[in-house]
């Protein structure tokens, strides 16, 4: 296991403006609330802001005439009425899709088919959304995605209520050389080392590029989230935001570890929560 980008600082990672004033714990609404209403949805999102959560959580994919929508499939297939890559359809095509075609909760009805409800533009989200802030994660897309996105958030003025995250360290790269004001999650990389540096009481040699740690709470059988890693992750000047937490028994590992917020697919079931954290 690699340490990832490890040297010598004393001093804790400088304080990022998408933190400021945050509650505690912040309730993220993972793809609007996956399991409530159709996935990156407007409706679900207006849903998620609705039932209290304090962040609208994304995923982002670009088409293949260069506009960034959001999905979280690589394919259309699993949410709408349509076949395909995303990189393969231009936005034209996309919309013409029904996003609520295949939401049902109980596997017999699909209440949002045929409702209207299509798949949505980044900018349609923070032309929606001006007042909340947003998770984005960068899914599979070529690396000029980056200078869309960065492109999008200067002209929209939306830079410091954006976390961008994404699993591919050369994306996380290109996004943060675009959009350095923008605050960044740690990539799978980084965070593996960060819990090795933490599990030998070794943080203090950690300069993080990245204000948060959004990371399930175990990962091939190592443990993730721990009163360790947090006290470790927090004397770094980084929050840590499990997912996708969805009972009330990883919320609670989550609420004795010290986290900062949790993703949930179930905002509205989680919100409850939050008054004895």
């Amino acid at each position: 296991m690699g340490l990832g980008v490890v040297y010598w600082s004393a001093r804790p990672a400088s304080p990022v403006p998408w933190f400021d004033h945050a509650p505690r714990p912040l309730l993220l609404a993972h793809q609007g609330g996956e399991c409530e209403w159709p996935s990156n949805t407007l409706e679900a999102f207006r849903q998620a802001r609705r039932v209290g959560s304090d962040v609208l959580d994304m995923d982002v994919h670009l088409s293949s005439d260069g506009v960034l929508v959001l999905m979280h499939d690589t394919t259309v297939d699993r949410t709408t009425d349509g076949r395909g890559a995303i990189r393969d359809l231009s936005w034209q095509q996309l919309q013409k899709l029904d996003a609520g075609y295949r939401f049902s909760q109980d596997g017999r009805t699909f209440p949002y088919r045929g409702k209207g409800l299509r798949i949505p533009r980044l900018e349609d989200i923070l032309r929606a959304f001006p007042d909340m802030r947003l998770g984005i994660e960068m899914k599979q897309a070529p690396l000029e995605a980056a200078g869309h996105l960065a492109r999008l958030l200067k002209q929209s003025g939306a830079e410091s209520r954006v976390l961008l995250s994404c699993f591919d360290g050369q994306m996380m790269g290109a996004m943060r050389q675009l959009c350095p004001t923008v605050a960044t999650s740690a990539t799978p990389w980084e965070v593996r080392g960060f819990v090795l540096a933490s599990t030998l009481h070794l943080e203090d040699l950690v300069s993080p590029r990245y204000c948060a740690l959004q990371i399930p709470l175990e990962h091939s059988g190592l443990t993730l989230v721990s009163p360790r890693t947090v006290e470790a992750a927090h004397r770094r000047g980084v929050k840590v935001i499990p997912w996708t937490i969805d009972t009330l028994a990883e919320a609670e590992i989550c609420r004795q570890a010290g986290c900062d917020g949790l993703n949930t697919n179930w905002p509205g079931r989680m919100e409850p929560l939050r008054s004895g954290w």
